[in-house]
């Protein structure tokens, strides 16, 4: 309930429980807060599987994406291509190289690039990981209607939509 357009109490919810706040300065800030928490949760589980195998959160969604082209990538498509931006994407993937986990090749095209593709090794290491990964997502299915979940997924889809088009990207 907002007592104004600055001030919003709902001090039973979830957010205001988990950050010990009985106020915010306006529904969207607690709304970005709300999403920014419930991020980190997501990815907090994701990064306990990945530190099972001593896996970063982003090599991990490195070898995701790697996986869905046998052919392998660029550096720059796999930057295009990551959940989120990495300062150094060419440090996560020689540390993926130096654990056989993907391997580089020489582009047959332009021998100036290469194209970084995933091993067996990698694809096992994914296969291993699957079902843990798929534990929460089972869990978060059972927290959600299938209304829910398109919802989520169409209010984040304006969040993604306005940063591509801020950024010049095609939508």
């Amino acid at each position: 309930m907002c007592l104004n357009t600055y001030i919003c109490i709902m001090i039973d919810s979830p957010i205001h429980i988990r950050l010990k706040q009985d106020r915010f300065e306006s529904e969207v800030q607690q709304a970005m807060l709300s999403i920014l928490v419930a991020a980190d949760i997501i990815k907090r589980k994701q990064m306990d599987v990945c530190g099972l195998k001593n896996l970063t959160h982003s090599q991990y969604n490195i070898l995701r994406i790697l996986k869905g082209n046998p052919e392998g990538y660029c550096r720059k498509d796999i930057i295009e291509r990551m959940l989120e931006k990495a300062p150094d994407v060419t440090r996560l993937i020689d540390g993926l190289v130096s654990e056989k986990l993907a391997e580089r090749i020489s582009s047959e095209t332009d021998k100036r690039m290469s194209l970084t593709k995933i091993t067996e090794k990698g694809i096992n290491l994914l296969t291993e990981l699957h079902e843990p990964m798929q534990a929460f997502s089972k869990e978060m299915d059972g927290m959600f209607s299938k209304k829910d979940l398109i919802s989520i997924i169409e209010l984040c889809g304006r969040i993604i939509t306005h940063e591509m088009k801020a950024e010049g990207e095609q939508s």
